[in-house]
């Protein structure tokens, strides 16, 4: 099955910028708070996801090039 972008997402770009200041607080984190901070972040995308978009991810992260 070929993933495919939501039609609403086609053509559409997507970025984030993270300042320097952002990227030296993370770095002076312990390993321990990154691991909790990606285990939160995970925790609040799983949440506001629909059963759709998480079956969409599924499907995205088993996909072979």
């Amino acid at each position: 099955m070929k993933i495919q972008p939501k039609k609403e997402n086609e053509n559409v770009g997507f970025h984030y910028t993270v300042t320097d200041e952002q990227m030296e607080a993370y770095s002076k984190l312990s390993i321990e708070q990154k691991l909790q901070w990606l285990a939160s972040t995970a925790k609040f995308i799983y949440d506001i996801q629909t059963p759709e978009e998480r079956e969409r991810c599924k499907r995205a992260k088993n996909f072979k090039w």
